[in-house]
C-alpha cells in the first residue's frame, strides 16, 4: 500500500497548485483582504502542526526516516484537498464563496474546515500500525463522521444558509471553533497503536461520542440564535469568538484527559 504515499504527490501539487493559483487570480475581498490570507496560510499552519505529529508521535517506521515522513505529510495535504471538495458539495465553498463573492464568514468556515480535517488526519497518524493502510482507514473513519455531523448540524440549524446567504459573520466563527472542536474530538478517537479493525470501530465508538452530542447542541443552540437579533451579544463576532474558544478548549481538556496513546 505504500503506492498511497507516493500517488498523494502529484495528487498534492494539482489541488494545491489550483487552490493557490485560485488565490492570486481570484477576486479579492473588499477592503482587507483577511478571507485571501487565512485561505493562503491556514493550510500551511495545518500542515506545519502535521509535521510536529509525525515527527513525534506516528509509528517508529515513520518518525524515525524523514523522506517517510515527507511522503506522509504529503499524503495528509493530499488529504486536506480531497476533503475540501467534499466540503464544497455541503453548502459552504472556497472558491464561489469566499474568492468570488467576498463572504469573511465562509472564509471562517472554510479555515475551521481544513483545521478540523487535520485534526482527523492527524489523529490517525499516532500510533504505530502496519503500513499507509491503516493511516487511511482511521483517517476515513475520523473524516467520515466529520461530514456526517457538519451534515446534520447544517440540515437542523440551516447553518450553511445562514453564512453563504446572510453572511453571518458570528455564524462563521462559531462554525469554525465547532469544526476545530469536533475534528479534536474525533481525531484523537483514532490515536493509539492498531491492534484490528472491530477494535479500532469498538475504541472509536466509546471516545467519539462526544462529539455526537456536541453536534446535537450545536444545532439546537444555532437554531435558537437564529431567533435572536443578528446583534445580539452572543450573535456578534466578540461573543461569537468566546464561543468558538469555549468549544476548542472543552474539546483540547477532553482530549488532554483521555492523553495521548
Amino acid at each position: 500500500m505504500d503506492f498511497l504515499l507516493d500517488l498523494s504527490v502529484p495528487v498534492t501539487i494539482v489541488l494545491w497548485g489550483h487552490w493557490y493559483f485560485s488565490l492570486r487570480v481570484g477576486r479579492p475581498l473588499g477592503g482587507p483582504r483577511q478571507g485571501r490570507l487565512a485561505l493562503a496560510l491556514i493550510p500551511v499552519l495545518c500542515m506545519v502542526f502535521l509535521f510536529v505529529i509525525l515527527r513525534r508521535w506516528s509509528a517508529n517506521s515513520v518518525k524515525s526516516d524523514l523522506p517517510t515522513v515527507f511522503l506522509s505529510l504529503s499524503f495528509g495535504a493530499s488529504w486536506l484537498g480531497l476533503s475540501q471538495l467534499v466540503f464544497g458539495l455541503l453548502g459552504v465553498s472556497a472558491r464561489d464563496d469566499v474568492l468570488e463573492r467576498g463572504n469573511a464568514a465562509a472564509a471562517w468556515v472554510i479555515s475551521g474546515q481544513l483545521i478540523g480535517t487535520t485534526f482527523c488526519f492527524a489523529g490517525a497518524n499516532v500510533g504505530n500500525g502496519p503500513g499507509p493502510e491503516v493511516v487511511l482507514f482511521c483517517a476515513l473513519v475520523s473524516t467520515l463522521a466529520l461530514f456526517l455531523l457538519w451534515f446534520l448540524v447544517d440540515q437542523a440549524a440551516s447553518v450553511a444558509d445562514t453564512i453563504t446567504i446572510d453572511r453571518h459573520l458570528g455564524t462563521g466563527i462559531r462554525a469554525c471553533g465547532w469544526f476545530a472542536a469536533t475534528g479534536i474530538v474525533l481525531g484523537d478517537a483514532v490515536t493509539g497503536d492498531w491492534k484490528s479493525t472491530p477494535a479500532t470501530w469498538r475504541d472509536f465508538g466509546e471516545c467519539a461520542w462526544p462529539a455526537a452530542a456536541f453536534a446535537l447542541l450545536t444545532a439546537i443552540l444555532e437554531r435558537k440564535l437564529r431567533t435572536l437579533e443578528p446583534n445580539h451579544r452572543w450573535n456578534g463576532a466578540p461573543g461569537s469568538m468566546a464561543l468558538a474558544v469555549v468549544y476548542v478548549v472543552s474539546a483540547g481538556g477532553y482530549a488532554w484527559k483521555r492523553g495521548i496513546h
